[in-house]
């Protein structure tokens, strides 16, 4: 029998950590200890219900459903300190699911006569569990039964064909938010719910309260049942609309951080949505891979679910989700891959000797990434006290950013062809030495120095202290400000890259050559807009760094934006997605992605649009021009 072992381990882990001590010594007598290979199958669907609780001590497992011979789905990861076993009331019930060992998996397990004991003797037990095991469901109608049913003959649709008010449970329990804690728990005990929402007199809903919140609140915390539900409500609500489609909603769950959302229509609460309704859509399921990626324990689990997204992007644009759309999710996926890189870094390395902040920028610092990009990155720390604390920052530092590195290409990241990277020593200084590097280049804007600025002013914190970053990122508005003699230099970059269209109005493109008769998207037609919103941008000291935020604040204060903000934000959108699109076949023919096309080969409306948008960037390069070259005041 496991033992003290046990004991200690399960006190470190609700719900058992809810036991006393005295119960938690029964339970730990009747475990068993087992172990399960990597790959070993430990449950298995359509079999006989399992014997008893498992209790993840090593290692971790997933839990999928198979929906038909050559199709299944993952529900969900678990590990460490996590349960499965699925303990049906009803013994002639198969399980509707199975469960894998990841890697390899030592379980504790305790018989089911013990558990059902518990369950029915510990409240706070039953009501951790109960929601995890014993769900609300259909009569007759199994997870399995269910995403088959969802998916209608098709994996690819159902996540960006489906309006979120056809997924909702149109059934809320609302509450008030004078009522107990204990009261409230009874409400979502008797109507098989884990979440409750919280309304004021006008039916409005003001927070949310999960069965987290009691777990975590109540349980672990120990607050007063008796107090008022609305002590620990969540009055953080993120609200969509009943016309939206799912995909809308699970961008939302990532960007917000939330399990649920309220969805509404013609302004008032019809249903609420949770994460666990898309836990059906394994990989074509931007929330499965998010959490996939957060079950990882090493890299080479990471670059397996980095390989996922082509799949998602071809998804998504199968669908006809919009550019800024996908761009938004494999961003947020490739941000989670990357802060769990250096997760994993810091854990080997051990706790750094002054604090940090990993930053990014590029295509990723704008939040604009599809396939992989080049590693674009770099570190600010907090400048050493002394020379000995200077030279443990530079070693430690250093290896992080070739741990960092080398995950990164194992995961599919490019190294950056210019050397913009924190194994580079100039890209890992101390935040005063970040401050000279920008006052230099914003006061001295040699070639050299706006190169480096253009790259470098579009920067977001990753990981680490955000409080550097965010230090930073206020002195650069703040010296940048009226800073005509840089921001004229800026003008020449940015007037520098031209749209490919001739004085006549045909495109113009590569005599010869491997890509004769092609040009090149993102060179001449991305870049120069980005270019022209990033100077607006310095212009009018915004400090956002995505193309589609920037256009979104300068609305308001900048002319041209005020008057051309739709075609600017139509045009970013309709080239992002041709050079989308274009990657995607490439990578579909086993061909390295590029940004090459073919005009000809386009759709005449698709000719025309791209044309028009060529047009529209020119003349805005003519205004900047004539702007800059006279002198004009800013």
């Amino acid at each position: 029998m496991p033992g003290k072992s046990a004991t200690k381990f399960l006190k470190k882990h609700p719900p058992f950590s809810l036991l006393d001590d005295q119960t938690l010594r029964k339970l730990t007598d009747v475990l068993t200890l087992e172990l399960y290979p990597a790959g070993t199958q430990i449950l298995k669907q359509a079999s006989k219900p399992s014997r008893g609780l498992y209790i993840i001590k090593q290692g971790s497992a997933r839990i999928y459903a198979q929906t038909s011979p050559d199709q299944e789905y993952d529900i969900d990861f678990r590990g460490p300190g996590d349960t499965f076993g699925f303990l049906s009331t009803d013994a002639d019930r198969l399980l509707d699911v199975s469960v894998q060992a990841i890697s390899d998996t030592v379980c504790y397990v305790a018989d089911k006569a013990s558990v059902m004991k518990l369950l029915d003797e510990r409240p706070e037990f039953s009501e951790y569990l109960m929601p995890s095991y014993f769900p609300k469901r259909e009569e007759g109608h199994s997870p399995a039964q269910h995403i088959r049913d969802m998916l209608h003959d098709s994996s690819d649709k159902v996540l960006f064909t489906t309006p979120v008010r056809d997924l909702a449970n149109r059934d809320v329990v609302r509450a008030r938010a004078d009522i107990s804690i204990r009261d409230t728990a009874g409400l979502m005990h008797s109507h098989h719910t884990s979440s409750l929402v919280i309304v004021d007199q006008s039916d409005r809903p003001v927070g949310i309260i999960t069965d987290k919140d009691l777990r975590d609140k109540v349980l672990v915390q120990r607050v007063d049942p008796g107090a008022p539900v609305g002590d620990i409500m969540s009055a953080q609500l993120v609200m969509i609309e009943g016309s939206d489609f799912c995909y809308q909603a699970a961008l939302k769950m990532i960007s917000h951080d939330v399990h649920h959302l309220l969805v509404m229509d013609a302004g008032r609460l019809s249903g609420i949505v949770s994460s666990h309704d898309f836990m059906v859509m394994q990989v074509t399921s931007s929330l499965m891979i998010v959490r996939e990626v957060e079950n990882q324990s090493s890299v080479e689990g990471l670059a397996s679910s980095s390989g996922k997204i082509m799949g998602l992007i071809s998804l998504l644009l199968g669908e006809g989700a919009r550019a800024s759309s996908i761009i938004r999710i494999i961003t947020n996926i490739n941000d989670q891959i990357e802060r769990k890189i250096l997760d994993f870094a810091v854990k080997t390395l051990g706790p750094p000797p002054v604090p940090f902040c990993w930053i990014i920028y590029g295509s990723a610092g704008r939040k604009e990434q599809t396939f992989k990009t080049d590693q674009d990155n770099a570190i600010i720390f907090r400048d050493p006290q002394n020379e000995e604390e200077a030279l443990r920052a530079e070693t430690y530092f250093g290896r992080l950013a070739e741990f960092v590195e080398d995950a990164f290409l194992r995961c599919g990241f490019a190294l950056c062809p210019g050397d913009f990277m924190a194994t580079n020593r100039r890209w890992r200084q101390p935040l005063s030495v970040w401050k000279g590097y920008f006052i230099a280049w914003i006061d001295t804007p040699t070639d050299e120095a706006i190169h480096d600025a253009a790259n470098l002013f579009e920067f977001r914190g990753l990981y680490g202290d955000m409080s550097l970053a965010a230090e930073l990122k206020t002195h650069l508005m703040n010296t940048m400000k009226k800073q005509k003699i840089f921001l004229k230099a800026m003008a020449d970059l940015t007037t520098d890259y031209r749209p490919p269209i001739g004085l006549f109005g045909s495109f113009i493109t590569e005599k010869s050559g491997d890509h004769a008769n092609q040009l090149d998207l993102k060179k001449s037609c991305l870049t120069p807009l980005n270019n022209i919103i990033r100077l607006f941008s310095f212009e009018y000291n915004i400090a956002e760094t995505s193309t589609s935020e920037r256009i979104d604040a300068l609305r308001t204060v900048h002319p041209t934006v005020k008057a051309a903000g739709d075609d600017l934000a139509h045009a970013f959108e309709f080239i992002s997605l041709l050079r989308i699109r274009h990657q995607l076949e490439r990578v579909s023919m086993d061909l390295k992605p590029d940004n090459f096309i073919n005009p000809k080969k386009l759709k005449s409306l698709e000719q025309r649009n791209l044309k028009e948008i060529c047009k529209l960037i020119s003349g805005l390069l003519d205004d900047i021009e004539k702007k800059y070259c006279m002198g004009a005041q800013l």
